[in-house]
């Protein structure tokens, strides 16, 4: 019986057959991802990042990028669309989760140094059977209630095109902060999203597989922080265990890689390249002048 219900959700699920339309396409095509870039260097001065996910805990997804930002001096806010209302709630009563979720993700934030942490106030709907849905909240005004907070970022770092495990929610965020960069103007900040193409990820039902990699992070220095920061979700921990089928402290481990998409380039980028460029041509007359 448990079976046929999930079935049935499955089949009345437009995300379901969006990923299976993604899947069967993809087993046609063929990716030859070159080398990613292994250094922040290639997105060019960044003084402001703004991240924008789902839920308290999602940070986690790109924990070692804020770790490695931190280090280099760049400011961090943190955008959270939801307290997480409708997650797991442990031992906890319903209508205590938000708050509890959110305390927890303000300390995780702490742990890693996040400047700002902002939530934009809506509801995190409850789980039915086997479904999990976003708020209910366009992608075009959510858009505008973002585009505040880019102001001055010189980065934007959002969940990726397929949600990760294809989450309402986290699909949500997606289109509308492709909206709002689209919005932005002149001055627009570069756009990475996380959990992008890694060929030999240890955890594949989490990857973005059709956001090749442009940006890869080795996350282990950044291990016990990025753990520290996770413990802080202990409502949370079941969820991770259940992701790394073992232990949530198997998690930080399994993802330490991180990977990100390049899905709009902004204006320290575009500023990054001209100068590069200009470097290398006056390498050249250099060059030329010597002969």
């Amino acid at each position: 019986m448990k079976l046929l219900r999930k079935i049935c959700v499955r089949l009345t699920d437009p995300v379901f057959y969006r990923k299976r339309t993604r899947d069967f396409i993809r087993g046609f095509r063929s990716f030859e991802d070159g080398k990613s870039s292994r250094s922040l260097e290639q997105l060019g001065e960044v003084d402001l990042a703004v991240v924008v996910v789902a839920h308290p805990d999602d940070e986690v997804f790109c924990s070692g990028l804020i770790c490695e930002m931190k280090e280099q001096g760049v400011r961090v806010r943190v955008l959270c669309l939801t307290k997480g209302e409708g997650g797991p709630c442990g031992d906890h009563p319903r209508e205590e989760l938000g708050r509890i979720r959110s305390e927890e993700m303000k300390e995780a934030c702490d742990v890693l140094g996040v400047d700002e942490l902002v939530f934009l106030g809506h509801i995190d709907p409850v789980g039915r059977g086997f479904k999990v849905f976003a708020p209910e909240v366009v992608p075009t005004d959510l858009a505008s209630q973002i585009l505040p907070h880019l102001d001055g970022a010189d980065l934007v770092v959002s969940h990726g095109s397929g949600g990760e495990y294809w989450h309402p929610a986290h699909l949500l965020i997606f289109e509308a902060v492709k909206e709002a960069v689209a919005r932005f103007g002149e001055g627009v900040p570069t756009w990475l999203t996380f959990s992008a193409r890694q060929a030999e990820h240890p955890l594949p039902e989490l990857v973005n597989w059709d956001d090749p990699a442009f940006l890869t992070l080795d996350g282990a220095r950044h291990e016990r922080l990025r753990l520290k920061a996770l413990d802080c979700h202990r409502t949370q921990l079941g969820l991770f265990s259940k992701f790394a089928r073992g232990e949530h402290a198997d998690f930080i481990k399994l993802t330490s890689r991180e990977a990100y998409a390049l899905q709009h380039r902004g204006r320290s980028f575009v500023a990054s390249k001209i100068a590069e460029a200009a470097d290398e041509g006056e390498g050249e007359r250099d060059h030329r002048g010597e002969d």
